[in-house]
């Protein structure tokens, strides 16, 4: 064990990413996603060119959000392994993963689209359009891309480098932390409680596993899943021969159709969680041992300083805008 500051740590704790480390990190990576993104609107990249929004998002994921945290950890002499848990884990255990990860996304669905309805009684809430996936090769394409790539660099600085930073003031703090921090991100209101609590599941898996892979599958399964759905209802389109018969978004839904809706996908969350539930209970105990034995956290009881503290406020300035722009498009004032 290692004495810092008058009190025992774990094994290399005190050379864990720091908070202020992991505040400014978000905040540069916040900033640069503001930045890229305006630039994207600048050039008038269209959304409707399926190949060049896959290009651009892929480029976005990388040097915003994948270099960032590793010129960090580089710059800082951090261990890379052992801080982002660079570590093994069982088959069981990446099975349960999976089917809470499948079963969750029912979830994530009903939380979503009750959001959105509660949203719009207040307005019009602009929901995220995506371009279509209209063959085999741009859904492969898809899946490297919006699934794959986001899996690996965003759980590499969120439940990488910031859950280990952030576990200075206790695991629990740190999943929850981080799991608004990674929903936040995202920049719209309309999926942010969703994304919270899909954020906090992850956290949860890579703590009990001690392992980042985990976090990766889930976060690919839920993505993937997305994509996968994308695709299909472009087939379903072709073979309908009937652009209005699918609905491609929750902007489209009929008012009269809302209620209905909500019940069909009540009725599916309810299946979800019976399933998610059990393969919680199941991973949890799967894992108790592998808890039991990883070493445990020393958690800082000192009040964190305004210089800590300054880039999240920072961040939470220019969200806070961003998101106040959106709540006044959504209300019809801009």
């Amino acid at each position: 064990m290692d004495y810092v500051n008058g009190r025992r740590d774990g094994p290399q704790q005190h050379n864990w990413p720091t908070i202020f480390g992991c505040n400014m990190l978000y905040f540069i990576v916040l900033a640069l996603m503001i930045l890229l993104s305006g630039a994207v609107g600048v050039l008038r990249l269209e959304l409707a060119d399926t190949g060049q929004w896959l290009t651009a998002t892929f480029i976005m994921e990388i040097l915003v959000i994948g270099i960032p945290p590793v010129l960090y950890l580089l710059l800082r002499k951090i261990d890379i392994r052992q801080t982002v848990r660079l570590n093994k884990t069982g088959v069981k255990e990446l099975l349960l993963v999976l089917g809470m990860a499948v079963s969750g996304y029912g979830i994530v669905s009903f939380i979503n689209l009750v959001w959105y309805w509660i949203l719009s009684r207040f307005g019009t809430p602009v929901a995220p359009v995506y371009p279509p996936i209209n063959n085999g090769g741009q859904y492969i394409t898809g899946l490297l891309v919006m699934a794959l790539t986001p899996a690996l660099v965003e759980e590499f600085l969120f439940r990488g480098v910031m859950l280990r930073g952030y576990e200075r003031l206790g695991t629990k703090v740190s999943i929850i932390t981080t799991g608004v921090l990674f929903a936040v991100l995202h920049l719209r209101i309309t999926n942010i409680p969703a994304i919270i609590f899909l954020g906090i599941m992850i956290g949860y898996v890579v703590v009990r596993t001690n392992s980042i892979f985990s976090g990766v599958l889930y976060h690919f399964t839920q993505n993937a899943i997305s994509i996968s759905l994308l695709y299909f209802q472009e087939i379903a389109r072709d073979y309908l021969q009937d652009a209005g018969a699918v609905q491609d978004n929750m902007a489209n839904i009929p008012p009269e159709m809302w209620i209905g809706v909500i019940i069909v996908w009540g009725i599916i969350a309810l299946f979800s969680i019976g399933f998610f539930l059990l393969c919680v209970t199941a991973f949890h105990r799967t894992t108790r041992f592998r808890a039991e034995a990883e070493s445990p956290v020393t958690m800082e009881t000192r009040v964190l300083t305004l210089k800590e503290m300054l880039p999240l406020i920072g961040s939470g300035i220019i969200v806070a805008i961003t998101l106040l722009i959106e709540i006044m498009a959504m209300i019809g004032k801009i």
